[in-house]
């Protein structure tokens, strides 16, 4: 009610899988609620808009950056799995312009990056700006649930996680121009934001 008398809007944070079936939103088996918290700016009686951004960026370091400070290999689930990842910095300016205009007002805005792209491709990429030659050894399904099991995710965490990379294999991951269309320019390239994080792959000395 004091947000409602002081004329505030609500900017949610949701995912672009939000209406995906809970089998295949691994988030959620972390604690996420995406689906929940937007609902609840939809009905919260505030000016609402929800951003749907797609796979962050950053999630490249938690993935593989220890397999590329180890070695040259990384190692994971479908090669040929795709995703069109967003930069955190492309999320917070469109939140910024949410906040700061109405011309979003009422939207549920999937965010992604510029293009989709597969693991392997996406870990070219890493290796074309570290100047490294990498290879993406595909391993089986299982082996990637029990890794996640091992360090301490629930099992519902990797079936998830390998079903939603599973349904990129054949149909590339979608890509939005929102950002785009939102700021005036384009969403920034993987390319440039893993030259910015290069110090997370390289070796340690």
């Amino acid at each position: 009610e004091a947000a409602k008398d002081a004329g505030a809007k609500l900017v949610a944070l949701s995912a672009i899988n939000a209406d995906d079936d809970f089998s295949r939103q691994p988030s959620r088996f972390r604690g996420d609620r995406n689906k929940e918290v937007e609902q609840l700016a939809v009905d919260s009686g505030l000016p609402w808009v929800s951003l749907r951004p797609a796979l962050f960026a950053t999630n490249f370091i938690g993935m593989w950056a220890g397999q590329l400070q180890a070695g040259d290999v990384v190692a994971g689930p479908y090669a040929a799995a795709s995703s069109a990842p967003i930069v955190e910095a492309d999320i917070a300016a469109v939140a910024a312009h949410a906040l700061l205009t109405d011309e979003l007002d009422g939207r549920k805005i999937p965010l992604t990056g510029p293009q989709s792209l597969t693991n392997a491709e996406l870990l070219a990429v890493v290796g074309r700006v570290l100047g490294r030659d990498l290879r993406y050894l595909e391993i089986p399904v299982e082996q990637v649930r029990e890794r996640f099991v091992a360090i301490g995710f629930p099992p519902e965490f990797g079936s998830a996680y390998t079903a939603l990379l599973a349904e990129t294999v054949d149909t590339p991951a979608p890509v939005s121009d929102e950002v785009e269309r939102i700021l005036g320019r384009p969403a920034q390239p993987f390319a440039e934001w893993v030259d910015r994080h290069r110090g997370a792959f390289n070796p340690r000395l």
